[in-house]
């Protein structure tokens, strides 16, 4: 294995059990410092409104061999985030770090993802977009329990968010350290010094290119599902009195079955037509989803969630491959951002919209709003792969 995939996947694991971790540990702050429903659903929006303007020229910079700057960027910022999260005493604070931490998420996966069609042939693409999820899942399953097990060692039976948000520190200054390493450099491929000048596509240009849009869109329903689920299930357990130790288990058995679907992906596409795993990535998981509130029962919505998480780790790493494989070479992590624009525009307004909806109906009927868009989703991938 490449050491500059070896360092990445590294860097990417760590990084991803903080912005996992403390997401979790910003609903449960915004719970203490009381907030509701609907303030979480606006803290969840806050992490995305940055990378909702920002993925576009941050793609265009790695696709301009920025790679390893924006993410020791990214990594150092995330590291600020959390500091402020610590010491956030009001909503107004708890905010700011919200959204400081989706900027530095953003940064450091449009660099990491950009990485790959930089640095490797389209043959490539779906074993090292796998990989690179598949240590995207390690690193969420392992900062999830690490933190609820911190977090729920109060002897009061109150979740204490102060403990395990400096555990994450911890693990984005370790992050930050090794994306300092010289593996991460983008020396120019042999593919690329072949290419001919290269084309640089608009925003307009790229999204017209037939298949773009429902790809993209099948990848923001995806993401937004999970920020959702990972959200609001502090906040449907709180009601069903589910401990945070709970909580954190049935997030963490959904990041475990993400990573079973992505180490077997290469073995799934030779055996099924990729055009329908891509289709199950949404369908199959809308309806566990959907029935989550109807059976409040610890182990049989850890079953529901890990059916959603194994289908959903399917449908990241083929969208990133169908995304890329729509541009020209010199475009791609240019698309790649494109396509986590639109990952940010649901994960800005569709949490919003589920924080009304919880404010007035509650936490159930969130998850109910999810399956929804799950098979809508659906329905569009098999549209747009039926026309070819």
């Amino acid at each position: 294995m490449k050491s500059w995939f070896v360092s990445l996947c590294l860097v990417t694991a760590l990084l991803q059990a903080v912005y996992a971790a403390v997401r979790v540990m910003i609903s449960y702050r915004a719970l203490e410092l009381g907030g509701d429903g609907a303030t979480v659903g606006i803290l969840t929006a806050l992490y995305s409104l940055v990378p909702l303007v920002a993925a576009i020229p941050i793609g265009r910079a790695v696709d301009g061999r920025h790679a390893a700057a924006v993410l020791r960027l990214g990594a150092a910022l995330s590291v600020a985030a959390v500091i402020v999260i610590i010491t956030s005493t009001d909503l107004v604070v708890l905010a700011v770090g919200s959204i400081l931490l989706g900027f530095g998420h953003i940064l450091t996966l449009v660099s990491g993802q950009g990485y790959i069609p930089l640095m490797s042939s389209p043959d490539q693409y779906d074993r090292r977009f796998g990989g690179l999820t598949v240590w995207i899942s390690v690193g969420q399953s392992i900062g999830i329990p690490v933190a609820g097990i911190i977090a729920s060692r109060s002897h009061e039976g109150h979740v204490e968010t102060t403990g395990a948000l400096l555990a994450m520190l911890v693990l984005a200054a370790l992050a930050a350290t090794a994306s300092l390493t010289p593996h991460l450099r983008t020396p120019q491929t042999a593919t690329q010094r072949k290419s001919a000048e290269p084309i640089r596509q608009s925003t307009m240009a790229m999204l017209s290119t037939s298949g773009m849009r429902p790809a993209v869109f099948s990848s923001l329903i995806v993401l937004t599902s999970m920020d959702l689920t990972t959200a609001y299930l502090p906040v449907l357990g709180e009601q069903y009195g589910f401990s945070v130790l709970t909580v954190t288990a049935i997030l963490t058995a959904r990041a475990i079955a993400a990573i079973v679907s992505r180490m077997f992906l290469t073995q799934l596409l030779h055996l099924a037509p990729r055009r329908w795993l891509l289709i199950s990535g949404t369908l199959c998981s809308a309806l566990p989803v959907a029935l989550i509130p109807a059976v409040p029962q610890p182990i049989v919505v850890a079953i529901l969630m890990s059916v959603a998480g194994f289908f959903w780790g399917l449908a990241q790493p083929l969208t990133m491959t169908w995304v890329a494989g729509l541009v020209p070479p010199s475009n791609r992590a240019s698309a790649l951002s494109l396509r986590l624009t639109g990952n940010r525009l649901g994960q800005v307004f569709i949490p919003l919209t589920a924080g009304a909806i919880a404010g007035s109906a509650g936490a159930d009927a969130v998850f109910v709003l999810t399956g929804g868009l799950l098979a809508g989703a659906a329905i569009s991938t098999w549209r747009a792969l039926a026309r070819g």
